[in-house]
């Protein structure tokens, strides 16, 4: 999958669900509740994953209590997740995200954000040829932030 072919998908899935009737999107929100392992459903997870443990990592790498970790949280709350990845990985002397977890793969990452936005968003279907590198991306990202703070990332 190249850039420009993922940003003419989204914006084809944008400009559709837009331009969907009523009856049209309540069908599809009816599939998506009922078959919650479909990739859509699973990209939100996977994105959403990697952004509150993110945002966990950043949060504890500057609180030492449970009381500074709420006193800071609305810092935290609505920050993207490649703004927590960054902060996290200069606090760590971890070096730039594109050679941190590979250049293709932080792309990847970055498109797999804006689609679980439109899916979640838009209760939008992607087609599954996409769907899995960027999951897959999503995953290689949580894995290595997991390394890097000594956990056990094999599972995910």
């Amino acid at each position: 999958m190249e850039p420009s072919e993922i940003e003419k998908h989204l914006a084809f899935l944008r400009k559709t669900y837009i331009e969907s009737l009523p009856k049209q999107r309540l069908s599809i929100a009816k599939q998506r509740i009922k078959n919650p392992e479909f990739d859509p459903n699973r990209l939100i997870s996977f994105v959403s994953a990697v952004e509150g443990f993110a945002r966990s990592l950043c949060m504890h790498q500057r609180a030492r209590t449970k009381a500074e970790l709420s006193a800071i949280y609305p810092e935290y709350c609505k920050r993207s997740a490649k703004s927590l990845i960054v902060e996290y990985l200069t606090e760590r002397s971890l070096g730039e995200a594109a050679s941190h977890f590979g250049e293709r793969t932080w792309q990847l990452f970055g498109y797999a954000v804006q689609y679980r936005n439109l899916l979640a968003h838009e209760c939008t279907y992607l087609g599954s040829d996409k769907s899995q590198e960027l999951i897959e991306a999503c995953r290689a990202v949580l894995r290595t932030l997991a390394k890097d703070e000594g956990m056990n990332a094999e599972d995910i």
